[in-house]
This record gives structure tokens, sequence and C-alpha cells, in this order.
């Protein structure tokens, strides 16, 4: 039994060798999914977004008629968070923004289509609290001072 052993250990460790010999040598390695994070850098560095929902990459600003979107980044880039309605906890389903917990965003673009709303009002606490600004239906642009947000509501009224 031991000489056995001995010899299936043999023919196995040969078996490899000759694999491993008749690979192709232009063989491509096996190369693991980049995390969001990493898409989210190599967004900012090509001047694109990284749409963590669809996993895809696309153009600054890029957001669905009807949506309010938060950008990582300036300029409508990096990763970006959207919705279409109110969400009074950004950290909680089933609106989950995945960055906003410790990564304030740095722009906005309302892309809203319901004339009777007037904007979208933010707030850097949940349930509403704590005003840290309105952006106005088909506005965008970057924070000048960001914030860590957590909440957001479509209004009717003044926005701005």
């Amino acid at each position: 039994m031991n000489t056995f052993r001995k010899s299936l250990i043999a023919v196995l460790g040969a078996v490899a060798t000759v694999l491993v010999l008749s690979a192709p040598a232009n063989a491509a390695p096996i190369e693991k999914k980049p995390t969001n994070a990493e898409m989210v850098q190599y967004a900012e560095q090509t001047g694109q977004v990284w749409n963590e929902e669809t996993q895809e990459l696309v153009a600054a600003w890029d957001c669905a008629s009807g949506n309010i979107c938060f950008y990582s980044a300036r300029g409508g880039l990096g990763a970006v968070c959207r919705w279409s309605g109110n969400d009074a906890n950004w950290l909680a389903a089933p609106g989950i923004c995945s960055w906003a917990d410790d990564v304030a965003p740095k722009s906005v673009r309302n892309n809203g289509t319901n004339s009777s709303l007037t904007g979208v009002r933010y707030y850097s606490r949940v349930g509403y609290v704590n005003t840290a600004g309105c952006t106005p239906r088909g506005g965008r642009g970057d924070f000048v001072t960001p914030e860590l947000l957590r909440s957001h509501q479509w209004v009717t009224g003044v926005c701005g």
C-alpha cells in the first residue's frame, strides 16, 4: 500500500507538471472582479460615474428622468445614488446609498419632471431633520461645503 501511494503521488506530480508546462504562454491570468470602491476611483480618474445599481460606467451627470442624484465627486462624477421619491434614511432599506455612511456627496442633480414639485430638500439627519440645502427642479452643481447627508424629500414652494 505504501508503494502504491508513492507511485500515485509521483504520477499526480508528473501530470501536474505536464499541465503547467503545456499551458499556453499567453494564457491570461484569472482576474478578480473590481470592487465598487475600485470602480468609483476608476470613474473619477476617467471622468465618468459608477452606477452601483446597474454595475456600469456612465457619463458625468447621468441621472435618469424623474430622479434626484447625488455624486461622490465634484462635477457629477464618482459614485451615484439616485431616487425617484423621498427617503427618510439613506442608510436603511429600501433606498440605501452604500457610500453615504462616510462620504459626503460632492455634487447633485435634480432631474425631476413633476411640475408640482419645485425641488428636493436634503438633510444632515434622518427623518428630514436639519436642512442642508435644496436643489430646484432642473438644477445641478457642486456643493460648496460638502457634508454627510441622511435624508431628502421632494418639496413644493421656494427651494434654494
